[in-house]
């Protein structure tokens, strides 16, 4: 049976970038603590696992850096060239695009997160465990 599927809107805080995203009804959200993802944003990432295909977006509009990540595996990181907002991340090791959750219009349907990489890498004032985050 196929997962139902919802469609989004987002884009960046200058409004350059616009886009459209289908989404599971239950999205796979993660809380990522991982060392890559803390020195890009300055802390932990909200991120949505997405479906291949699943984003509308205009890739013209975007700048890309490219890093090798703790795996040894190139991290993509796409980014709005006027405002620099974080966008897109695509890694290699899991062939996946992820989305910065914060990126869409309407953070409602995210109900839950799962938090992964918080063992080797996270703030020692906040006590994690796999789905719940206390600071």
């Amino acid at each position: 049976m196929a997962k139902k599927m919802t469609k989004h809107k987002g884009g960046c805080i200058c409004g350059e970038i616009k886009f459209t995203v289908n989404l599971d009804e239950k999205p796979r959200v993660f809380n990522c603590h991982c060392i890559d993802c803390r020195k890009k944003t300055g802390g932990m990432i909200t991120i949505i696992d997405l479906r291949d295909g699943a984003i509308e977006i205009d890739r013209t509009k975007l700048s890309t850096y490219e890093h090798m990540g703790g795996s040894g595996n190139i991290i993509k990181k796409y980014y709005c060239k006027k405002c620099t907002a974080p966008i897109l991340t695509y890694v290699t090791k899991w062939n996946k695009f992820y989305l910065y959750a914060g990126m869409l219009d309407d953070i409602s349907i995210l109900k839950t997160a799962n938090n992964i990489w918080y063992k080797e890498s996270h703030f020692p004032f906040m006590e994690i465990k796999e789905s719940n985050i206390k600071i």
